[in-house]
């Protein structure tokens, strides 16, 4: 499992190994790797840490054929690094595309191809869960290179699902929406001027310890979804709700992701509260990304 240091990876790998499963734990932090293989034995699970960074061809290779010398093929691998920015498009260099591709979409193909062919040369069959989003088929303002990352893994995975038919190896595309983790606190903010980018990732974090759901929620579906093996799985029903009005509606889709711009959003904030309250509430955010 990739992306295990914290946040889905990390409660997914403690639900997979209170299971029964022995869980492989890597995360670009081997420090956070190692804390989440400790948590996992104080629930009497068993789990191993590594450290990867998931976009380096070079060192996935590595890994793969460290963990398959040290405990055989997978049976179940759930590609869940991702990475995020927030900012203008114009305003994005060719370092930032080439650092989200590399692990949101990058580290997904990476990890489905090496894992891939070892559980196809052992031919035991087995299950691929690769993380996306509902990004994936919604446009979010200020977010474009995230949303084309999603995309990009989105549509690999559900292609991969087809070429592995009849491998015994099923191909899940898991779509989580708005789960509280470190994941917002850790955007990369690609700030201009008059775009109120850092402070709406501010008021983002805020929100998602007050409404958002927990890692765990999300854990849960990902172990049940490994054994049912569906192609696409939004989780929970916030996604499901999302990604189905996405396909239905793509124009009215479209006509709301307009409505979130940050700038309009953080305009909407300041005419409807007093000055005090909207003063109250950037500090609590900014509270709120501290704790984070």
């Amino acid at each position: 499992m990739t992306g295990a240091g914290s946040g889905i990876g990390r409660a997914t790998a403690k639900r997979f190994a209170v299971q029964g499963a022995r869980v492989i734990v890597s995360d670009l932090n081997g420090e956070t790797a190692e804390a989440t293989v400790g948590q996992v034995a104080a629930l009497g699970g068993t789990a191993f840490p590594y450290a990867v960074d998931v976009s380096d061809v070079d060192a996935m290779e590595k890994f793969a054929e460290s963990v398959h010398d040290a405990h055989g093929e997978p049976t179940v691998v759930v590609n869940n690094a991702g990475f995020t920015t927030a900012g203008p498009f114009l305003n994005h260099t060719v370092a930032d595309w080439d650092r989200i591709m590399g692990v949101n979409f990058w580290g997904v193909v990476h990890g489905s191809r090496l894992f891939g062919r070892q559980m196809i040369d052992a031919g035991h069959g087995g299950r691929i869960l690769n993380v996306t989003s509902p990004a994936a088929v919604l446009p979010i303002p200020l977010s474009t290179a995230y949303c084309t990352s999603k995309a990009a893994a989105q549509m690999f995975t559900e292609c991969l699902r087809l070429e592995f038919a009849g491998t015994g190896i099923g191909v899940t595309a898991v779509l989580p929406a708005f789960i509280n983790t470190g994941f917002y606190p850790n955007a990369q903010v690609v700030e201009t001027e008059g775009k109120s980018v850092g402070r709406g990732k501010n008021l983002s974090v805020l929100a998602a310890q007050i409404v958002a759901r927990s890692p765990e929620t999300v854990a849960r579906n990902i172990v049940r979804i490994a054994g049912r093996n569906p192609a696409i799985a939004p989780t929970p029903f916030e996604s499901r709700l999302a990604c189905t009005s996405a396909r239905v509606s793509p124009a009215g889709a479209r006509l709301a992701a307009r409505m979130m711009d940050i700038d309009s959003l953080v305009g909407l904030v300041d005419r409807l509260l007093p000055a005090t309250a909207v003063r109250k509430l950037d500090e609590a955010a900014a509270r709120a990304v501290s704790r984070a």
